[in-house]
């Protein structure tokens, strides 16, 4: 199973809402820690966020990257 880009987990989370860590690895095959550390990248980018443990949401950050690159 091919890995998804920074971009495709970014979307993925703009459709689902709120996604877990175990959102990304049923979807994407990551390893747990693998799915927590490119949640991290996204979140150290301000494009995601965490406000309840475990739950991640797309900032308007995020957005705005998914509107520039044509994924809107």
């Amino acid at each position: 199973m091919r890995k998804a880009t920074k971009l495709e987990l970014l979307q993925f989370i703009y459709e689902r809402e709120v996604v877990s860590r175990f959102d990304v690895v049923e979807k994407f095959g990551y390893t747990p820690g693998g799915a927590d550390s490119m949640l991290a990248w996204l979140k150290r980018e301000k494009l995601v966020t965490n406000d309840r443990k475990g739950e991640w949401t797309i900032s308007d950050d995020g957005l705005r990257r998914l509107i520039y690159y044509g994924r809107l």
